[in-house]
């Protein structure tokens, strides 16, 4: 009995899982704005080239183009770039991110490191940093399969106060498979940092920000080719939310 015991938890932790990974607004593998340990290409086998493009409006209109690499199922690197209302408003970040369990393959749970850099042309210009740690696990909630990421961070740059730490909570989740056959994924998040420093629509800097949208993976059943459209609502608890839309392609190779 023990080492049947044994072998149903050993199977249980490097069983592949069935989740979907696709990008958040800062080109990262993640939610809305928060990233989560998983990278694109993970369980798919090779690589990945994925680019995206979403639309913001909270009263101001942001236009953000992303792109990310993912390279050996654990590693990914890409950007995004900030098309603000307003005169030289706009931003961009680079970004990287390293996920070391498991190593291999697609896991229930994952664990990853990353970082981001940022250049601001909000007046006066500056530039920062972000570094993190995410930890997502994959779980079932009410027979509805969900991925739950947390992310605890620091964001280095003029203004930020020394004893700020970052941190961010969501889930993705496979909204009732037997209706949608998993073509309609529900992302929720809660952020006290925005993915751009001072310049961002999720509006997190001020007292905290709850994101919700939804995920239409389109093309879920094709193993080289993805096409998604995402319907957002960012800072949706407060006076400054706003709405978005995007779309997501990539190829694996």
């Amino acid at each position: 009995m023990k080492k049947i015991f044994i072998c149903l938890t050993a199977a249980a932790t490097i069983s592949p899982a069935f989740g979907y990974a696709s990008l958040n607004v800062a080109g990262q593998t993640g939610l809305i704005a928060t990233p989560t340990a998983r990278i694109n290409s993970e369980g798919q086998g090779g690589n990945a080239v994925t680019g995206g493009f979403t639309y913001f409006n909270n009263g101001r209109t942001y236009n953000v183009p992303q792109v990310n690499v993912a390279l050996f199922e654990r590693w990914e690197i890409g950007g995004a770039y900030n098309f603000t209302e307003g005169t030289n408003q706009n931003d961009y970040l680079v970004h990287t991110k390293l996920r070391f369990a498991p190593w291999s393959g697609r896991g229930n749970s994952a664990l990853a490191i990353g970082g981001s850099y940022q250049s601001l042309n909000s007046s006066p210009s500056t530039t920062a940093g972000q570094v993190y740690f995410a930890a997502t696990y994959q779980a079932q909630f009410f027979d509805m399969e969900a991925d739950t990421s947390v992310v605890i961070g620091k964001t280095f740059g003029t203004g930020v106060r020394d004893g700020d730490v970052d941190f961010s909570m969501g889930f993705d989740l496979n909204l009732f498979p037997s209706v949608f056959n998993g073509y309609v994924r529900w992302l929720n998040e809660l952020s006290n940092y925005d993915f751009l420093y001072l310049n961002a629509p999720t509006a997190a800097i001020a007292r905290g920000a709850f994101n919700t949208g939804l995920r239409i993976p389109v093309l879920k059943n094709m193993t080289n080719l993805r096409f998604d459209i995402t319907l957002k609502m960012t800072d949706a608890l407060d006076n400054e939310r706003g709405f978005g839309a995007g779309a997501v392609f990539g190829a694996r190779f």
